[in-house]
């Protein structure tokens, strides 16, 4: 039997052909809100990593300033010893020294000899 009315015959077509296309669209919306939704995850995940590597870029670079800081520290107060002992060297020697001019002059004065401007301590005398 045969469809008398050619029309609804087309009619029925294109109510088909309409469908489909707006179960296309349907589909291709969905699979659009998947990739945004996966699209979204991964930005997430790449955020996260990121904000992971620069916590440990950012603890390491604390550690790496304390060791640094710890290093030039010890190294000051070596230095600070150094010049410590150097001084006390110094002083110790100049002490020596005029202590070893004045016991001269004394001994000079003693034994009767004078002081002289050029003397300086020499044992010429």
């Amino acid at each position: 039997m045969a469809d008398k009315n050619p029309d609804r015959h087309s009619s029925d077509s294109a109510e088909m052909a309409m469908n489909q296309v707006l179960q296309a669209e349907r589909d291709a919306e969905l699979a659009i809100a998947e990739c945004e939704k996966e699209a979204g995850r991964i930005i997430q995940e790449a955020q996260q990593q990121a904000n992971r590597i620069a916590s440990r870029t950012d603890e390491r670079i604390s550690f790496m300033k304390m060791r640094v800081s710890q290093r030039i520290a010890g190294d000051i107060k070596a230095l600070e010893r150094a010049e410590k002992l150097a001084d006390e060297k110094y002083r110790l020697e100049l002490d020596e020294t005029g202590l070893a001019e004045c016991i001269r002059e004394i001994a000079l004065l003693l034994s009767g000899g004078e002081r002289s401007a050029d003397n300086h301590g020499d044992d010429t005398g």
